[in-house]
């Protein structure tokens, strides 16, 4: 720190702020804008005040020299040109107001991590030194500021240039990288890259002597540009991956617009073909409109079937025989000539023609014939002639002989018992043949709603 101090004596920026043309108000802009770390304000207060016992032994010796005359005393150059650039008393406001600051940070914890184990270890020795020499009130003071400097959560100063720096450190590590690795695996491009360290080199310290803050160390300057370097490179990670995320999203929305641009000339379009044929269609039905109109004939109307209901116990009745069949051709004849009418028909030409508004008249089914009653055949006279004593009866209450007198009549009357003629062959059994038939033929009606 001693060497630090001697050091600061020479800087161009100290003897620019110590200097008397320097006013204390343009004093406190450049301080908060130069120098906004606590460390770099306390060096420069040491500084001043170092400077100020300097500049104050020098005033001392020109008054001696005033008041004992020029032969008794003599100033040296060095020490005119002291007096005449500084004062100590604009030395000692630029100081108050420069302490008033440096206690300012303190009370509201604005100071660095790196900044915070030395602080403490140095009010902690403080302390100690104000407990020993019985001073309470100043004890108190720097338990407050320990307190403070412990409450801290410690801030950053950004780094100047920092966007400068990141290229080149980018490209420093990577050198570095190639520097270790093995000869014989490198490329005359790798070789290159490590050929310009030097002047990547230099202009790292240029721009590190452009970005220090006013009475800062190299080392100190180191630290602070890794840690920014550490925290720009995860921000840029991360703004990269935003904007990744960003053109993926802004690649969707382009890709959608695009679909629903497709899907919104594909529903044109197919509008535009629907009024064309529209269009054509209608064009085409006024000149159909235009042409003379053929006269459309008219549907007929579909008839309706008339289906004869039959009885399903018809199927089951006997054939009719011979005599039946004579009765009831003979009611059917009878029946029809009562039907016919009594008129005589009319010619054709004189019909009337039937149009489907006037249709004729539905047949009427034919009426089922009545069955006569069956005729009993007459029995043949009896054989046995009539028995004695026996009352009139009817032929079918008729009393025969016994059976025993049949069976002697039978063997005395009998001719002679004609030879056995030959047995003709059995009938070659014929496959049975089925007639189809509709349901409507069995009397089955489809539109009858009591077979439902």
């Amino acid at each position: 720190m001693a060497d630090i101090d001697k050091e600061i004596f020479h800087d161009r920026h100290f003897e620019a702020l110590a200097a008397l043309e320097m006013k204390p108000k343009d004093f406190t802009q450049q301080v908060e804008l130069h120098l906004p770390g606590y460390t770099e304000k306390k060096r420069l207060l040491d500084g001043l005040k170092d400077f100020l016992t300097k500049v104050t032994a020098v005033e001392e010796k020109l008054y001696m020299v005033k008041a004992v005359g020029k032969v008794k005393g003599k100033m040296e150059d060095e020490e005119h040109m002291l007096i005449n650039k500084y004062n100590s008393l604009d030395l000692q406001e630029k100081i108050a107001s420069l302490k008033a600051n440096c206690q300012e940070m303190i009370d509201q914890g604005r100071i660095t991590i790196e900044e915070r184990p030395g602080l403490q270890e140095q009010f902690a020795q403080k302390r100690q030194e104000a407990k020993k020499a019985e001073k309470p009130k100043l004890v108190e003071k720097y338990e407050e500021m320990l307190a403070c400097v412990g409450k801290s959560e410690g801030i950053s100063h950004p780094v100047a240039n920092l966007e400068e720096f990141y290229p080149l450190h980018q490209e420093l590590k990577s050198i570095e990288r190639l520097e270790r690795a093995p000869e014989k695996n490198l490329s005359d491009y790798d070789r290159g890259r490590i050929k310009k360290k030097p002047g990547l080199q230099d202009e790292h310290r240029r721009l590190e002597r452009k970005s220090l803050m006013w009475f800062e160390t190299s080392e100190d300057f180191q630290r602070r540009l890794q840690k920014a370097l550490i925290e720009l490179e995860k921000h840029k990670a991360e703004q990269a991956k935003k904007e990744a995320e960003e053109a993926e999203e802004r690649r969707r929305r382009q890709e959608e617009e695009a679909l629903e641009k497709k899907r919104q000339a594909h529903r044109e379009a197919e509008e535009r073909k629907a009024q064309e044929l529209e269009a054509r269609l209608e064009s085409k039905r006024q000149e159909a409109a235009l042409k003379p109109q053929k006269a459309q004939p008219q549907a007929k109307k579909k008839e309706k079937v008339h289906r004869t209901k039959l009885d399903p116990h018809d199927f089951f009745q006997p054939p009719p025989r011979e005599e039946e069949e004579a009765v009831e051709g003979v009611a059917e004849a009878a029946e029809a000539e009562e039907e016919a009418p009594s008129t005589p028909p009319t010619n054709s030409t004189d019909a009337v023609p039937t149009t489907p508004e006037t249709k004729p008249p539905a047949p009427k089914p034919a009426a089922k014939p009545k069955v006569a009653p069956k005729a009993k055949a007459p029995l043949p006279p009896s054989k046995w002639g009539k028995v004695e004593g026996a009352a009139e009866e009817s032929p079918d209450e008729a009393v025969g002989p016994s059976l025993q007198e049949a069976a002697a009549v039978a063997a005395t009357e009998a001719p002679a018992a004609a030879k056995p003629q030959g047995v003709p062959p059995p009938k070659k059994k014929e496959k049975k043949k089925f007639t189809k038939m509709a349901v409507s033929d069995l009397g089955f009606d489809a539109n009858n709603p009591n077979y439902r």
